[in-house]
């Protein structure tokens, strides 16, 4: 729960047309201790999102060229955890509802005549939230890791020595940079086998690494919608021109505690293309790659990688 020594830490971002409104809840935001950002249009708001995610957004529902509920779904697009609260002077059950559908915490009726009340408490209920909301996708990390170690033992003894040495990996990567984490996750892929890693970066997958053949270009991204289902082991697609004499290509999603990080993608083989595509090797490999990846929180932070 959060306390009143804790309010210094949020970061709110009020995106209203109004100055005199805008001015008012910064007043009064900042004397409770609080960081506040001030957008005067949808496009403005959206913009310092970008620059840096706050911990709550209080949205006009109604303004000129672009609309609360347009720059509501840019900020789930962009950053889905961010906390958004609607505000409108004309609520009604239609408008919430949309607002609730596209993912606002929740909405208040301007004019807001009690702040501390009607907008304090609100903004309050939403940061805590947001808070849980990353204390337990911390906590399913540190599970999922915790479970990748301790079972590391178990698979290294059943797979022998044509195994994938997990636990020595997962070791390893403490230490390692970026270039070494990517050049380590190809490496355990069996010799006879070119890959190439793609990382996220914002909502595209960029090539970044390749074992066996030449890198993609740059431009060979991929969209990270197409890879929504967390649950997914592996699919075939096309990727003309990466491997040669074939086009066809085993793709592997990597997720971590529901989030896409990236992929592995290995050429179609005569291993790789049965009902078991060496995939419970491949699989750990890919599993490890995300356990890697995901704490570490690597991704590209340009076009190259």
């Amino acid at each position: 729960m959060l306390t009143p020594h804790s309010h210094s830490k949020l970061d709110i971002l009020v995106v209203d047309d109004d100055p005199f409104v805008r001015e008012t809840i910064q007043i009064f935001l900042e004397s409770e201790g609080m960081k506040v950002r001030t957008a005067d249009c949808g496009e403005d708001g959206i913009a310092q999102l970008h620059q840096a995610e706050p911990d709550v957004a209080l949205v006009d529902l109604r303004m000129p060229r672009m609309n609360g509920l347009e720059v509501l779904r840019a900020f789930k697009d962009y950053a889905p955890e961010v906390e958004v609260v609607m505000a409108t002077g004309d609520a009604t059950l239609e408008s919430a509802l949309s607002a609730m559908r596209s993912g606002a915490y929740t909405y208040i009726e301007k004019p807001i005549v009690d702040l501390e009340k009607d907008l304090l408490g609100v903004l309050l209920r939403a940061a805590e939230r947001r808070q849980l909301r990353r204390t337990n996708r911390r906590l399913q990390g540190d599970l999922q890791l915790a479970l990748h170690q301790l079972d590391a033992e178990r698979r290294e003894r059943r797979i022998g020595s044509e195994g994938f040495p997990i636990g020595r990996l997962l070791r390893r990567c403490a230490s390692a940079s970026p270039a070494e984490l990517k050049a380590m996750i190809l490496s355990s892929i069996p010799d006879r086998d070119p890959a190439v890693l793609y990382l996220r970066s914002e909502l595209l997958l960029v090539p970044c690494a390749a074992k066996g053949i030449d890198l993609p270009p740059v431009d060979a991204v991929l969209p990270t919608h197409r890879f929504s289902d967390p649950g997914e082991l592996w699919r075939e697609g096309q990727f003309p021109g990466v491997f040669q004499d074939q086009d066809e290509a085993l793709i592997l999603p990597l997720f971590w505690t529901g989030e896409l990080v990236g992929l592995l993608v290995l050429p179609v083989s005569d291993q790789t293309s049965s009902i078991d595509p060496g995939h419970r090797l491949i699989r750990r490999i890919a599993d490890t790659a995300a356990a890697i990846l995901g704490p570490i929180g690597i991704r590209t932070s340009t076009p190259t990688g």
